[in-house]
């Protein structure tokens, strides 16, 4: 079965989706008959290079063209498309990109074409090239033959030499809109007899993120799994493991308002159904600034989350244990965003080992350290750093208190493990020995770790 992408392949200009630019320059190339020796198509993926590389071969060797386009009924149009036209050779420059394959392109390109006017060279992902293979396709552009026209399509334009872009025609390609990925969409529905609503056309474009080629194969995605008559908003959220808005409204509150129980409790709902936590967090981020941005009495509320966001999502790539950061850096984030402004000249009271009355301020060395756990790469340490951030302290001179509730015995625990580690960070900090109390006011019966510990897992 071809894919729906393969199928539905544009096949002259006037039917490429958006890169109207792109129509129009080629369009008056045909008519004045002002063809370049070499083009460079770059732009993103699945936005129409390879495709555009192709109806212009067929312009190019097409007996009968109509309106600057190729006919797509001659012999050479239809050898074209089924791929076995002598005369265009499409070279994949990402498994084929030593010097030995230009070289075989520089020596056949001295013959004449067999069958067309033109004899085309279509190099897909020529960014991936050697330097080597990059020089010997100079010195072929430099002084080309008077048939032979060099199309080079990339996702990397920066990545090309500059010898080689100031040798050809550079066109860009753009990502295609949503409203006109959502039209197409519905039409190539229609066309499989299927139903499809505006807003499922809508999600699918959204998540196609510009590309022609992703938003078919997510179509095509929809459609297998699906055997209603009628494509609904739903069904694209279920096949496609998207996420309700109303998840993505209730995770946002629920940072915002500081509830680590309903943060953790999505976030237990998100693994269990094996759906990408990536995938939720972009989501997340393009609600905020959809529709949650346009918000003045929050704005900086938001941009704030959307940057903890981002960073966090850029974290969790890399990550082998994705849950567990996940649910630390959210029940932080929540903690910050919900922290009372503090004034800069603010004091807080505490108690002193002998239970008289100290004042720290923000530069206190526990504040230190908590920066240096957040933000130091070699001393960055997110758990101890969420256990400090839920326990109660209290500081002086040489020595500081710390306490847990009956409620945070998984924190107590983890800052047990890592006591002498702290205490170090705290002495090299003050510049003399302080010594650390590190106490929990519940009982440490098999029934709360339990309970404790199901708050990560």
């Amino acid at each position: 079965m071809i894919t729906l992408y393969r199928k539905y392949r544009p096949l002259t200009f006037d039917e490429l989706i958006g890169q109207e630019h792109i129509k129009k320059y080629f369009k008056n190339t045909v008519r004045n008959n002002e063809f370049s020796h070499a083009y460079i198509f770059s732009g993103p993926r699945g936005t129409g290079k390879t495709t555009t590389a192709r109806i212009l071969s067929k312009i190019l060797n097409c007996s009968n063209p109509v309106d600057d386009n190729p006919c797509n009924k001659c012999d050479n149009c239809i050898a074209i498309n089924e791929g076995r036209f002598m005369d265009v050779i499409e070279l994949d420059a990402a498994s084929n990109r030593g010097i030995d394959e230009i070289r075989k392109i520089r020596d056949s390109a001295n013959f004449r074409p067999v069958h067309g006017k033109y004899k085309v060279y279509i190099i897909d992902e020529f960014h991936m090239l050697t330097k080597e293979a990059f020089n010997a396709l100079l010195k072929t552009l430099e002084e080309p033959p008077e048939h032979v026209i060099f199309i080079l399509a990339t996702t990397n334009l920066e990545k090309v030499p500059e010898t080689i872009v100031s040798r050809a025609q550079v066109l860009q390609f753009k990502n295609i809109t949503e409203k006109d990925l959502k039209k197409h969409i519905i039409s190539i529905a229609e066309k499989e007899n299927k139903k499809i609503t505006e807003e499922a056309a809508g999600i699918i474009a959204k998540k196609a993120k510009g590309g022609v080629r992703d938003s078919l194969s997510l179509l095509e995605q929809v459609l297998k799994f699906s055997s209603e008559e009628v494509i609904t908003e739903q069904i694209v959220i279920d096949v496609l493991g998207l996420f309700d808005k109303s998840i993505l409204d209730k995770f946002i509150n629920a940072i915002l308002k500081g509830d680590s129980e309903l943060l953790l409790q999505i976030s237990r709902e998100i693994f269990e159904e094996g759906k990408e936590i990536e995938v939720f967090l972009e989501e997340v981020l393009e609600y905020i600034l959809d529709e949650k941005i346009e918000d003045k009495k929050r704005l900086n509320i938001y941009i704030k989350l959307t940057r903890k966001l981002s960073d966090l999502l850029k974290e969790l790539k890399y990550s082998e244990n994705k849950k567990i950061l996940f649910d630390i850096h959210i029940l932080n984030i929540g903690y910050e965003l919900n922290m009372k402004t503090e004034v800069k000249d603010e004091k807080v009271e505490i108690l002193d080992h002998d239970e008289t009355r100290d004042v720290i301020t923000e530069d206190s060395k526990i504040n230190k350290v908590l920066n240096i756990l957040l933000n130091s790469k070699e001393k960055m340490d997110l758990s101890m750093y969420f256990a400090l951030k839920h326990a109660e302290i209290t500081e002086s001179e040489d020595y500081i208190k710390i306490e847990f509730n009956e409620n945070n015995l998984l924190e107590y625990q983890i800052l047990k493990l890592k006591a002498t580690k702290l205490e170090l960070l705290l002495s090299n900090e003050s510049k003399h020995l302080i010594k650390i109390d590190i106490i929990y006011k519940g009982n440490e019966n098999s029934e709360a770790k339990k309970n404790n510990i199901i708050k990560l897992f």
